[in-house]
């Protein structure tokens, strides 16, 4: 058939069929690549985090006394839905205002450990099978701002695997505490974020694979790391473990849970 001898209607026709042909080769194409795409790709378009935030919002003034005995406080509740990437990016930021580098007075310019401050006062949890074997109590911690005060590592119990050291601050606000999190309320396939590296931060993004039993408190996730004092937190900013040497014989995979000192 010459395409130059067409009616009006079968040009019509044909420009549908083309139409629809393509769409379907176009569908077809775009299912393909996604099926190809890393899961860490899909989960970051996907997933979203929703939270709730509370205000109280006062009632508006009484017009007598006895009005104002009924007044009552109004709770407004907003539910914010945030993308999980920019969550993630703020809760990483605001807990590296918290991570101090560990060295030996012998030894200043090599990293021994890293460490988290846990309270106001300057309390740190780091690795105590990497700072005992150094043979001294006394180190430097080198705080966010790169100013160095000393640290001293306290007695540790015999069951601890985890460092407690308290800094020397001129002031409180020297650094920021990050909170840990609750213990129980960690689960299967929940996502982490992991801060480590032996210079500046590194940072990997995995899901807890095994919890904590009766027998063992390391808990196991899909991201990895080997320096001591690498730290696993929630995507709202909680620490919830620490490579220690202990997790370290188990595999990179494992983390000693933190626990408030």
């Amino acid at each position: 058939m010459d395409i130059e001898h067409l009616t009006k209607h079968q040009i019509v026709l044909l420009t549908l069929l083309v139409s629809f042909v393509t769409s379907i080769a176009t569908g077809i194409v775009t299912v393909a690549l996604m099926d190809q795409a890393p899961p860490s790709v899909t989960r970051t378009i996907n997933q979203i985090v929703e939270h709730t935030i509370e205000r109280v919002v006062p009632a508006a003034a009484p017009a007598s006394p006895a009005a104002a005995v009924a007044a009552a406080t109004v709770t407004k509740e907003t539910t914010v839905v945030v993308k999980d990437d920019d969550l993630a990016a703020q809760s990483i930021a605001k807990v590296q205002k918290g991570i101090v580098r560990i060295v030996s007075k012998n030894t200043p310019d090599s990293l021994a450990a890293r460490g988290i401050v846990v309270d106001a006062k300057g309390t740190v949890l780091s690795d105590r099978g990497t700072l005992e074997a150094l043979g001294t109590i006394n180190f430097e911690a080198i705080l966010p701002t790169g100013a160095r005060v000393p640290a001293v590592m306290r007695i540790p119990a015999a069951t601890s695997t985890v460092a407690i050291l308290d800094l020397t601050l001129a002031t409180s606000s020297a650094v920021t505490p990050v909170p840990l999190a609750d213990s129980s309320k960690l689960h299967l396939g929940q996502s982490v974020i992991r801060i480590g590296g032996t210079g500046a931060d590194t940072i990997g993004v995995g899901v807890i694979a095994k919890l904590p039993d009766a027998h063992s408190g390391l808990i196991e996730a899909s991201v990895v790391s080997t320096t001591p004092g690498s730290i696993i937190i929630t995507l709202f900013g909680e620490v919830i473990g620490i490579v220690t040497a202990d997790s370290s014989a188990s595999g990179a995979d494992f983390y000693t849970l933190a626990t408030s000192p």
